[in-house]
C-alpha cells in the first residue's frame, strides 16, 4: 500500500483531522451568547462555511449540509478552491431567540464578510434552511467578484436552481423526483418571467423546478464555456439578466421569439434526461471522506468519532437520525459515484445497516469490508493513473 493509499483511508475512515479549523471549535470574539451560552464556531472547510453554534450536537448537520452546498456549487459558480478571504458566517439561533418574520436572513457587513441568520428548529423545512446556505454562498462570491456594493442581488431563480441541483448531487435519486414533479406542470414560466421572478409573491413548485432546468440547459449550450461564468458574474453584480443573457450568448438567438422556443424546448429536455454525470475519482472521494466523518461532543468539547464506535452508540437519537440518513444517501449515490468507489459506496452503506442493527458481529466485519474497500478503490485509482502516466502518446 502506498503512503498516499494510506493517508487517504485515514481521512475516510474519519480517524485523521482534515485541517485543524475544520474540526476545532473556538470562542468568537465579541459574539453574542446564544441561550445564556458562549456560542461555539466551527469551519467545513478555511474560507468556506463559518457555523455558529449553541450547542455542539448542532453542528454535525449544519457541517455535512455546508460541504454539500459548497461542493455541488463549487464548479458552477467557480467558488475559489482555496476558499474565500473570509467564510460564509452562519448562525443557528434557537426558535425561542427569533424575532424575524422570515426563517433566515443574509446581511453583507462592512468589509464584505457575508452573515446568514437561520431560525434553528426541528419544525423548519430543511429545504429553507440549505437555500439560506446557498444564498449565503452565492452572495459571497458575488462580494468576491464585485466588492461590496450595494447593487449585488442574488437572483431568486439562481437560488432557487443552486439548491435545487445541491439535493441532486447529494441525493441523486432526487433527480428522478424533480423529473417526474416536472411532468405535471402545465405552464412552463416564460424565460422573461422567470429571469425577473421577485421574492415577496408565491413561490410556485413550477418555477422552482423550471429554475433548475434553466440552470442546467444554460451551462449545456455548446460553444464557449466562459459564457455561463460571466453572466452570471454580471447579474450578482446587478446587470439585468434579460438584457444581457442575448448579448453573452451571443449568436444564439435571433430574437425574443427564438429565445422563447429555446427555452420551452430545454425545459422539456432537461426535465426528460435520464443521464446524470458520473462522479469524478476526486469527487467520489470527498463525498466519501465527507459521509463517514462524524463529529460529536464529549465532555464540552468537540471530537471526532471512530467509525468503530457507531455500533455502541446507535440509540443516541441523533446518531440514529444520521445512519438513517447517510444509509438512503448512499444507495441514492450507487449509480453516479465513480466505478473505483463503488464497492466503498456498498460496503459504507452496510456498516451503516449493521451499525443501526446492534449486531456486533455483523458491524465488526462490515467495519473491516468498509476498510478493505477504501484501500483497493485508491489503489485501483493510483494503478491506472501510474498507467496512464506511463502510456505512449496516440497520434
Amino acid at each position: 500500500m502506498t503512503g498516499r493509499s494510506r493517508g487517504w483511508v485515514a481521512m475516510v475512515l474519519s480517524l485523521a483531522m482534515v485541517g485543524a479549523a475544520g474540526l476545532r471549535a473556538q470562542e468568537t470574539p465579541g459574539a453574542a451568547d446564544i441561550a445564556g451560552e458562549e456560542p461555539r464556531v466551527f469551519y467545513t472547510k478555511a474560507g468556506q462555511f463559518e457555523i455558529i453554534v449553541a450547542a455542539v450536537e448542532d453542528a454535525q448537520p449544519a457541517l455535512a449540509l455546508g460541504r454539500s452546498v459548497w461542493g455541488a456549487l463549487s464548479r458552477p459558480l467557480g467558488l475559489p478552491a482555496e476558499g474565500f478571504s473570509s467564510p460564509v458566517s452562519v448562525r443557528l439561533v434557537p426558535a425561542d431567540q427569533w424575532s424575524e418574520p422570515v426563517v433566515f436572513t443574509t446581511t453583507v457587513e462592512p468589509g464584505g464578510r457575508v452573515s446568514v441568520r437561520v431560525r434553528w428548529a426541528e419544525d423548519v423545512d430543511p429545504v429553507i434552511v440549505r437555500r439560506a446556505f446557498v444564498q449565503g454562498v452565492i452572495l459571497r462570491q458575488a462580494v468576491a467578484w464585485h466588492g461590496a456594493s450595494p447593487k449585488l442581488t442574488v437572483p431568486l431563480w439562481l437560488e432557487q436552481a443552486c439548491t435545487a441541483w445541491s439535493q441532486v448531487r447529494e441525493r441523486p435519486a432526487m433527480l428522478d423526483a424533480f423529473q417526474q414533479e416536472s411532468g405535471r406542470v402545465q405552464v412552463v414560466p416564460p424565460l422573461r418571467a422567470l429571469l425577473l421572478w421577485e421574492r415577496g409573491g408565491v413561490e410556485s413548485r413550477g418555477w422552482e423546478l423550471a429554475s433548475l432546468w434553466l440552470f442546467l440547459q444554460l451551462q449545456a449550450e455548446p460553444g464557449e464555456a466562459w459564457r455561463w461564468g460571466a453572466w452570471v458574474r454580471g447579474v450578482t453584480g446587478g446587470a439585468a439578466p434579460w438584457d444581457t443573457l442575448p448579448r453573452t450568448y451571443a449568436g444564439l438567438w435571433t430574437d425574443a421569439a427564438a429565445m422563447d422556443l429555446w427555452w420551452q424546448t430545454g425545459f422539456h429536455h432537461q426535465s426528460r434526461l435520464r443521464v446524470l454525470p458520473i462522479m469524478t475519482a476526486e469527487a467520489s472521494r470527498a463525498w466519501l471522506a465527507d459521509r463517514s466523518r462524524w463529529l460529536a461532543g464529549r465532555d464540552g468539547r468537540e471530537v471526532v468519532l471512530a467509525l468503530s464506535e457507531l455500533e455502541g452508540l446507535r440509540k443516541e437519537p441523533w446518531v440514529r437520525a444520521e445512519l438513517d440518513e447517510r444509509g438512503r444517501q448512499t444507495q441514492s449515490v450507487l449509480g453516479v459515484i465513480h466505478p473505483y468507489y463503488t464497492n466503498t459506496a456498498i460496503s459504507m452503506g452496510r456498516l451503516y445497516e449493521a451499525a443501526a442493527k446492534g449486531n456486533e458481529k455483523q458491524f465488526k466485519e462490515a467495519l473491516a469490508e468498509f476498510e478493505r474497500d477504501a484501500l483497493d478503490g485508491r489503489e485501483l485509482e493510483d494503478e491506472v493513473g501510474a498507467m496512464l502516466d506511463t502510456a505512449p502518446g496516440r497520434l
